[in-house]
């Protein structure tokens, strides 16, 4: 059955009101839902291309030139799973004619994509409404927690969620409808190994569906579930994982050193020292559900969450009403059951890591639409129709609160020099001029913003290759850890730069880091040359090249 005729069955179920819209006035609405959601991902990638240059860019774009020279963990630091890597690759052999960044951040836009197909194609085949369906992908692509920092840089905070949604969606449609292609569950096994190979903290979506293939659908013989259910979601699984079991198997200490250990130690030490120079660092329990509380409920996911309520509340006047109905379905509830558990295991996971930031926290997001779906499907015909205008309600104060801090960012879309990409390039094409004319001496340049030299075709020290994220550890970690680690501390500069001599360095952003580096320019006869744009959120950067003569 196609999904229009799942809708229009869906739909007839509950009578139309009188004044039922003409076709006319209906090709009319859906030519301007059509332009409405052009105009919202236009904005998007506007806010995107126009966001801020983010710190943690530094650690997940620079593999997008160094690989496949220089491998992850091995070569350099990478405290992360690699497929966020060898994505953001792919993005740069495509599109790395437009340069770095942007390559990257349009990688990002693609996952905004996925995400918005993932929950419009989840929520029609759960609830078999348009209606739902639009008011599910319109609550993602104005979640306010979304387009802040975790949706608006080349990181993996949002690469994860298309992939966890796909393979959470694929696995309840098959389930509800007792169809069980091997396919598809076979899909939703690789798609959820994919999230988690994207960013670890995905695991969390795989225990409660886990668990739902061996009980669902409750009609099968349990045989029958693990031969048809369990078998192929666990296939998919294991395909998907096959490259993260590789690297595990190929060198595990090398690879836990950079997943595990990095986070549950130096990481939490280095944070534990320096806490009161991030303002919004979580480190204890308390503070982590503060900072999760401002995330999961506010904006959007306040409104969607009122939604759920509103649903329910419907549903169980329903049940009162009615001696038998859908809303006491148990194939619906084991649905729902299965989303409350992704969505409780999703959150517990996000609390785990210390210390907290507010990327940590999107994961549960993407399950509240969902179980908004899986609550309206189990509603009565009557009692649906009845929903309508709370859905259109819902929708439109969505789209209401996002306009203030969305639209000004359609600037940025219709004019491509203002965005930070563009900015970006143009510094690196000033560094890269003034090393043409001077011709300093060296072959590498010192900075902890690697994207500049990276954007200009230039070399970086393995050790900052993906920024200040080994260096500002160093003093942190145990030694019997370190020698995993390819990094150079403040005190190895000196002997780090005396060996190899920067061809420039780079500073002007982290001035308690970069202090080493400056004295090592000041007293190594390097000669400070203003190179204009390389202005960023972080400050003015400031280049001393090697004009001395100090290579070796």
């Amino acid at each position: 059955m196609s999904l229009l005729e799942v809708h229009a069955i869906n739909e007839a179920k509950a009578k139309p009101p009188a004044n039922a819209s003409r076709p006319a006035t209906s090709r009319v609405t859906k030519w301007l839902a059509a332009l409405g959601f052009a105009l919202l991902f236009a904005a998007i990638y506007g806010r995107l291309m126009g966001y801020g240059l983010r710190r943690d860019e530094m650690l997940f774009v620079p593999p997008a030139v160094l690989l496949p020279d220089l491998q992850l963990y091995g070569d350099y630091f990478y405290n992360h799973v690699p497929y966020s890597a060898w994505y953001f690759k792919a993005m740069a052999l495509i599109f790395g004619s437009g340069g770095l960044l942007f390559s990257t951040r349009l990688g990002i836009f693609f996952a905004w994509v996925g995400l918005a197909a993932a929950m419009g194609w989840t929520m029609l085949r759960l609830s078999g409404s348009i209606r739902m369906a639009a008011f599910g992908v319109i609550s993602v692509l104005t979640s306010h927690a979304l387009m802040d920092g975790p949706g608006m840089a080349a990181t993996n905070n949002l690469l994860q969620l298309p992939f966890a949604l796909f393979g959470m969606g694929l696995f309840l449609v098959e389930v509800k409808g007792a169809t069980l292609r091997p396919a598809t569950l076979v899909l939703s096994g690789v798609m959820l190994s994919v999230a988690t190979g994207m960013k670890v903290s995905s695991v969390a979506f795989i225990p409660p569906i886990a668990i739902a293939a061996f009980l669902l659908p409750a009609a099968l013989p349990f045989s029958a579930r693990l031969t048809r259910v369990v078998l192929p979601v666990l296939a998919g699984g294991l395909i998907g994982a096959l490259p993260l079991f590789w690297l595990l198997l190929s060198d595990p200490d090398l690879f836990l050193a950079h997943i595990m250990k990095f986070h549950v130690g130096p990481h939490v030490t280095y944070w534990e020292a320096n806490k009161l120079s991030e303002p919004d660092l979580a480190m204890g329990l308390g503070q982590k559900l503060q900072l999760a509380y401002g995330v999961w409920l506010q904006g959007a996911a306040l409104i969607v969450a009122l939604v759920i309520l509103a649903l329910a509340w419907m549903g169980r006047t329903a049940a009162v009403a009615r001696t038998k109905g859908r809303w006491s379905d148990r194939s619906a509830l084991g649905l729902i059951l299965v989303v409350l558990a992704t969505l409780v295991t999703t959150a517990g996971m996000s609390l785990t890591p210390t210390p907290g930031f507010s990327q940590y926290y999107i994961a549960p997001l993407v399950c509240l639409p969902v179980l908004a779906a899986l609550i309206y499907d189990a509603l009565p015909p009557a009692t649906r129709a009845q929903s309508w205008p709370l859905l259109s309600a819902a929708t439109a104060m969505l789209v209401l609160i996002a306009v203030p801090w969305l639209a000004p960012d359609m600037r940025k879309t219709l004019r491509p020099g203002m965005t930070t990409p563009a900015k970006i390039e143009r510094g690196a094409a000033a560094l890269q001029d003034s090393i043409a004319q001077l011709r300093p001496a060296g072959s590498k340049v010192a900075t902890f913003l690697p994207i500049y030299p990276l954007e200009a075709g230039l070399s970086v020290y393995p050790e900052f290759a993906t920024g200040q994220f080994a260096y500002r550890i160093a003093p942190y970690t145990d030694p019997d850890l370190a020698r995993f680690y390819v990094m150079a501390g403040p005190d190895d500069i000196g002997a780090l730069f005396d060996r190899d001599p920067p061809q420039a360095i780079l500073i002007g952003y982290e001035p308690a880091l970069e202090a080493p580096l400056r004295d090592y320019a000041l007293t190594h006869g390097y000669r400070k040359v203003s190179v204009p744009h390389l202005d960023n959120r972080y400050g003015q950067g400031e280049v001393y090249f090697n004009i001395g003569g100090q290579e070796k």
